[in-house]
């Protein structure tokens, strides 16, 4: 027995070790470089399942979760995020951004768009991708002028590209600009997460055992990512002297990646990627790749169904060996199979052979070519993207020369050190914003290259903002002062706030500067004659005292001459320079346009103290056009003299563009001269500056040569690279060289278009027969919906409805969607999401409640059963559901009433704004439950409907408009709570109209009638009072948060009872008892029909009268968190976050929190934006049913005839606008002014400032493209012409103009009558 048991343990360990040796350490077979399959590879195949499961498991989730690039802390690696899209009429766009880690991580970009034409552009510097040293930024991609900024995580992302192109085919370059949303249709597919189990098996089952380790070489090379599907939707412009020669809208749908390869290409020898999508929202990704020794064939993807449903590919067909293994070998169709879990799908891709190929690295280390492809998805039609990637035979360094590290950078607060109350350009504090400000930083970094680069900077010192908070400290009444403006901000009254500001500016100028300040600053002064005589701007020294607010000439903000500058200073000047540079940023200009900006009142306020040269020449340069961002063209504005008289518009100087191609070379393309009538220099003796006239020879020469012009040019382009973006430069030519007198961000050229917030919101459009109605919800909401409450009451409502009526996977099969800020119903996702195999009465049913009017064909019906196959069930599940809403309708309503009557904005304390909308956020989950339990009662009040109708057909499956009829007349017997509204409204009229004192109280002025009837009609006033307080949340729109109710403007209501005139005798009711109901019933042919109707009918008024209830205190809560936002909105006021309460239903919740946060200019001005489009954007019109993609239906406009006035002018900056003019000759006459004029003076300054954000446009008969019009305009994205002649004399305050300034145009029109269409 011990000999068989000793027999039988060597005869098992034989048996395990032959296996082994067999199965595993057999080494397998090869394919070239490949690795194929053993005859060993099945039963492999079968341990590797167990292998990934374990694996997967065990290793840690990837650091990729992010859509911001990921901090550089390797000496190697990939960081990249892609887009691949395409559309079945042709449009495609690929587009990226790679960072390649390093000792000096760089930057590579890709950007192939194709138009609906078959135009392709492509970047200037394609093959090529590497484009400079990788500059980081917060939530932010970008290079080489494209940019991908993050806006919502995994949701939407912003696409920015304002630079050269090239045209494929001629290969002509061109600038072009494109202003793109990207927004997620699906979760995040996660990579090697979401690798399915199938596919990662066959990749390891390839690989020989090696020891215990095995399953871990699927981590060898520990690349990680992750996609998503959505669509790409945007404006694409190519450009010809800044107007537009060719412009796309273009709607596409595709992929997003992010993908990370700690390795970077290191042992990759090969990719393929293939990203298709068919018209009815199938969509396909797979990717293979192959290394060099270790998983030479591994294969992931995934597949996105139109049921929204996105499954991993489990098993493919494809075999890299077998497609393209060399570049040259592409073949023009090609047949894939691939399967997920449940569901079988053959790919037919044929390959066009427009794309392009493309290097990676620095040397190259990958060449990437990709072509567009026509594709069939199980016969579906499509189109998508093949882009392979193989290690270069050529492998050199980039043939462009790559952008070097920005070398300018202001330095952060943290860096400097201690701090005085003076600091000199050179020293670290006075490169620190937050000390000196943004003019005086600037200066300071100008300085630091000036040797270096061959200009000079005149030399000066910076006062920071602790002279100024220490004189402040000193002189109490001043801070005083200060806290007044800020007070009368809060509670903002112009001429109140003018005369407050105006008070605490002349004390603040009037105050001397006395103690340390004052020897700090002559000391410093001391030091800066020396340095000015050694710099050779003696002996008679003049000086320029410039404010440098803090955030003034930042990113976002440029405050271009809100604060004095005091130039011709002489030596005794320069403190009182200083008091009136800190007075100035406290006077009403000032103060009003913080303000405007969400500023705080008591900014830092920094001061520049300068030596002032005397140049023979001066002005403004533009490293891009202004006018569209046109890197390939700069711009020049020159006169005579000081560059006072160019900044502020005072003369028309010369214009002078310059071109620059691709490498840098620059010729002067144009000269326009200006009248350049005067300049303005240095006053002689007592200080200060003076106008001088030019003499005609002068004023009819440029004022620059040429070579001078090319020169000023080169220090531009030198600028622009130094600074890492387009600058706006001051300048001066004097007898010794160049001066820089400032170099600030141009602020206009990342401006968020009107189409872009339109569509930014919007729900993607995955298939081309998508079904969207805008029946129902246009009832509900008939107009544009704000962006808060998009966030606060759509967002919890469009939950709700996917948990009461089941949401795929995915969550994105929303029934409540938004587009063009408005909202809309995808019918695939709601009416059809369920559907039977044959139209039936319930479909009918819901069409009826919807629409009013049946619905489906059968087109439509062969989309819903393409998307979802019925299953058995549904009928049990719908039976289950109805019941179940049935029986518990009564609690939902009892409970909504509960939780509504318990919430109030009492219990919001706080007093601080990020409290305060902390606890409004925590609203949250009740609007949700609130929402939840409305769609029950909704649903339970359907149920009941569904019940009745199927009981009054008898068993028939379809019915006509009478028997419609008679079911409309069961469900609206009995009384619901919305009838109470013109019931009551009814009778406070009638009262009214009964009163003696009707016609008095009618002609009394809607703001006023309400205390009328208070002092003359306290009955009636009563009453209304009592309406209000029960129904004054009820309005149109009153599911937007923005909406102002009758109980917020009871105005509103006594312009409705002025004007309602009801009969004198009410209206009898010819109400019916339940059995005359239900007798006067002609469909039913059975009497037992009519006595269960007779059942039915207490049930259907029931559940009628809790939707109704449900509904009303759902509005209350809304109305509830309306005033909490409200108050919300007069506290940003107050804190001077705000210059309107309004305006904070324009921000998205995640863009407030961040807001109030940081202040963040850029945010502000894009809820200003959105305030400013509403009412155009509430005026769109839609058809009832769309499929596809949306557009409006065309705008039944007035007709607009051309009058007897018309001229042509520069245009500064596009669009189109017809309003009422209003024609101002001096600033005096401002008050004539109206919200929505077009401006036509003769020119603009700072005093300017407050009106410009209630004009639809400027015209100036002065000023040029740099203009402070020009400037302001382009800031505000107003049509905006300048050097319009005369046009003060051609027109009046009054007229209807036509102002133009995308073609440079005003004229006087004549708008007819709108005519119905």
């Amino acid at each position: 027995m011990v000999l068989f048991d000793l027999l039988l343990s060597a005869g098992l360990t034989t048996a395990a070790l032959v296996s082994y040796l067999l199965l595993f350490k057999k080494a397998p077979t090869r394919n070239g470089p490949y690795k194929s399959p053993g005859w060993n590879y099945y039963l492999k195949l079968v341990c590797a399942r167990w292998a990934v499961r374990r694996w997967k498991s065990r290793r840690k989730a990837t650091c990729l979760t992010e859509d911001s690039p990921l901090p550089t802390h390797t000496s190697e690696g990939l960081d990249s995020i892609s887009i691949k899209a395409t559309s079945p009429q042709g449009p495609t766009v690929l587009l990226g951004i790679r960072k390649l880690s390093g000792k000096t991580p760089l930057a590579e970009i890709t950007l192939h768009v194709k138009l609906a034409d078959g135009s392709s552009y492509k970047l200037l510097h394609h093959p090529d991708t590497a484009v400079g040293v990788w500059e980081a930024a917060d939530g932010t991609w970008h290079a080489g002028g494209l940019k991908i900024q993050l806006l919502e995580r995994h949701m939407r992302l912003r696409i920015i590209y304002n630079g050269l192109v090239t045209k494929v085919g001629d290969n002509t370059t061109h600038h072009a600009k494109f202003n793109a949303l990207w927004i997620a249709a699906s979760n995040p597919v996660r990579y090697p997460e979401d690798w399915s189990d199938e596919l990662a098996a066959g990749a390891l089952a390839l690989e020989p055992w090696r020891d215990g380790d095995w399953p871990n070489i699927l981590d060898r090379w520990e690349d990680g990512g992750w996609l998503q599907w959505g669509v790409v939707q945007g404006r694409f412009q190519v450009f010809d002297q800044d107007v537009a020669t060719t412009s796309e809208y273009l709607q596409v749908r595709g992929v997003k990646e992010r993908s990370w390869a700690p390795h970077g290409y290191q042992g990759l020898r090969r990719t393929v990627g293939i990203m298709v999508a068919a018209k009815d929202g199938t969509a396909v990704q797979l990717k293979a790749v192959a290394y060099k020794n270790v998983l030479t064939q591994c294969y992931s993807g995934c597949v996105r169904f139109p049921d929204f449903q996105v499954q991993s590919i489990t098993a493919t067909d494809f075999v890299m060996s077998d497609f393209c293994e060399l570049p040259a070998s592409i073949p023009k169709s090609y047949t894939i199979n691939v399967s997920t879990k449940n569901r079988d799908l053959k790919v037919v891709i044929r390959i066009n052979s427009e794309g392009g190929h493309l290097f990676s690295g620095v040397p190259y280390q990958q060449e990437m070519v990709y072509r567009t492809l026509v594709v069939e998805i199980n016969g579906e039609p499509g189109t998508g993207i093949l882009e392979m990637g193989y290690q270069p035979t050529d492998i050199r360094e980039p043939a462009v020369r790559l952008a070097p590290a920005r070398a300018l950078r202001w330095v952060a607060a943290s860096e400097v050190g201690p701090v005085s109350y003076c600091a000199p350009f050179e020293s670290k504090v006075a490169s620190c914003t937050e000390y000196v400000g943004g003019k005086g930083a600037s200066l300071s970094l100008l300085v630091s290259m000036q040797d270096e680069e061959g200009y000079k900077v005149p030399p000066g010192y910076c006062l920071t903002t602790k002279a100024l908070e220490k004189h402040l400290e000193i002189n109490p009444k001043l801070k005083e002062a200060i806290l007044e403006i800020d007070k009368a901000g809060g509670d903002y009254e112009e001429t109140h706030f003018k005369q407050t500001c105006t008070r605490a500016a002349e004390l603040i100028t009037e105050t001397k500067i006395t103690g340390d300040i004052k020897e700090e600053i002559l000391k410093e002064l001391n030091d800066l004659k020396e340095k000015a005589v050694k710099a050779g701007l003696g002996p008679e020294l003049r000086f320029a005292v410039r404010s440098s607010a803090v955030g003034e000439d930042s990113e976002s903000l440029s405050a271009a001459g809100q604060n004095e500058t005091v130039l011709g200073c002489t030596e005794e000047d320069v403190l009182r320079g200083v008091q009136k540079c800190w007075g100035s940023m406290f006077a009403f200009t000032s103060a009003y346009y913080r303000r405007q900006n969400g500023q705080q009142c008591l900014c830092g306020g920094g001061v520049v103290v300068q030596a002032l040269v005397s140049p023979r020449a001066a002005g403004v340069l533009f490293t891009r056009h202004p006018a569209a961002g046109d890197p390939s063209r700069l711009l020049i504005t020159a006169n005579y003299g000081l560059g006072e008289s160019v900044v502020s518009g005072a003369v028309e100087p010369d214009t002078i563009t310059v071109s620059r191609d691709p490498d840098d070379g620059l010729t002067i393309s144009s000269i326009v001269l200006g009248s350049k009538t005067s300049r303005v220099s240095a006053a002689g003796g007592g200080g200060g500056v003076e106008m001088q006239a030019v003499s005609e020879a002068e004023r009819g020469v440029p004022c620059l040569a040429e070579s001078e012009v090319l020169r000023l040019a080169r220090l531009g382009v030198r600028q622009e690279e130094l600074w890492g973006a387009g600058r706006d430069i001051e300048w001066a030519v004097c007898k010794d060289g160049i001066y820089l007198l400032q170099a600030r961000p141009i602020t206009s050229l990342e401006r968020w278009t009107e189409e872009e917030l339109l569509h930014e919101i919007d729900y993607p459009i995955m298939s081309d027969d998508e079904l969207i109605t805008f029946a129902n919800t246009g009832e509900v909401l008939p107009k544009a919906l704000s962006p808060l409450s998009y966030d606060v009451m759509l967002r919890p409502l469009q939950k709700s409805i996917g948990r009461m009526i089941g949401s795929s996977q995915e969550g994105y099969d929303h029934s409540i969607i938004v587009t063009h800020s408005r909202c809309a119903m995808a019918l695939y996702n709601s009416v059809y999401k369920r559907v039977s195999s044959e139209i039936d009465v319930g479909i009918r049913m819901i069409e009826m409640a919807v629409h009013g009017h049946k619905v489906a064909d059968d087109h439509i019906f062969s989309v819903a059963l393409h998307r979802r196959k019925p299953q058995w069930t549904d009928k049990p599940a719908m039976i289950l559901m109805m019941t179940r809403d049935i029986l518990f309708t009564k609690r939902h309503m009892n409970d909504t009433i509960k939780k509504v009557d318990r919430m109030t904005i009492d219990s919001f304390k706080s007093d601080r704004p990020e409290e305060y909308l902390a606890a409004l956020l925590d609203l949250d989950q009740d609007i949700r439950r609130l929402s939840f339990n409305h769609m029950s009662t909704s649903a339970a009040s359907t149920a009941s409907q569904f019940i009745a109708m199927t009981v009054l057909l008898e068993g028939g499956q379809d019915f006509t408009s009478e028997q419609c009829n008679e079911i409309s007349i069961i469900l609206s017997s009995g009384d619901v709570l919305s009838a109470e509204v013109p019931h009551m409204l009814d009778r406070l009229a009638r009262k009214l109209g009964a009163s003696s004192k009707v016609d008095e109280f009618r002609a009394q002025k809607p703001k006023d009638a309400l205390g009328w009837l208070q002092d003359n009609q306290p009955d009636i006033h009563k009453e209304i009072m009592e309406f209000l307080n029960k129904h004054g949340h009820r309005c149109i729109m009153e599911f937007d948060l923005a909406t102002k109710p009758w109980a917020l403007v009871p105005d509103d209501l006594m312009e409705v009872l002025q004007n309602m005139r009801p009969p004198q005798e009410p209206v009898k009711s010819h109400a019916k008892t339940d059995a005359e109901i239900i007798a006067a019933l002609k469909t039913p042919k059975k009497s037992s029909t009519k006595k269960v109707l007779s059942w039915l009918l207490p049930l259907c008024r029931r559940t009628v009268r809790h939707r109704e209830s449900t509904k009303a205190h759902l509005i209350l809560a809304i109305h509830k968190t309306r005033l909490a936002v409200r108050r919300l909105g007069q506290l940003l006021v107050q804190r001077w976050f705000l210059p309107d309460a309004d305006l904070v239903y324009y921000f998205r919740v995640h863009e407030l929190l961040e807001y109030i946060e940081t202040r963040n200019p850029d945010l502000l001005k894009k809820a200003m934006q959105r305030y400013q489009h509403f009412t155009a954007w509430s005026k769109l019109r839609f058809a009832e049913l769309n499929s596809g993609w949306l557009s409006p239906l065309p705008a039944v406009r007035p007709r607009v005839e051309a009058g007897d006035a018309r001229l042509e002018a520069t245009s500064v900056c596009g669009g189109e606008t017809v309003a009422r003019a209003c024609v101002v000759k001096d600033l005096s006459e401002i008050g004539q002014l109206q919200q929505g004029d077009v401006l036509i003076t003769h020119s603009t300054d700072i005093g300017w400032s407050p009106y410009f954000p209630l004009l639809t446009g400027i015209v100036t008969e002065l000023g040029g493209l740099i203009s402070h019009g020009a400037v302001i305009a382009r800031e505000y994205g107003l049509p905006c012409i300048v050097g319009a002649a005369n046009a003060t004399d051609m027109f009046r305050t009054g007229d209807t103009v036509r102002l133009s300034g995308t073609h440079g145009v005003l004229e006087r029109v004549t708008v007819a009558k709108e005519e119905n269409a």
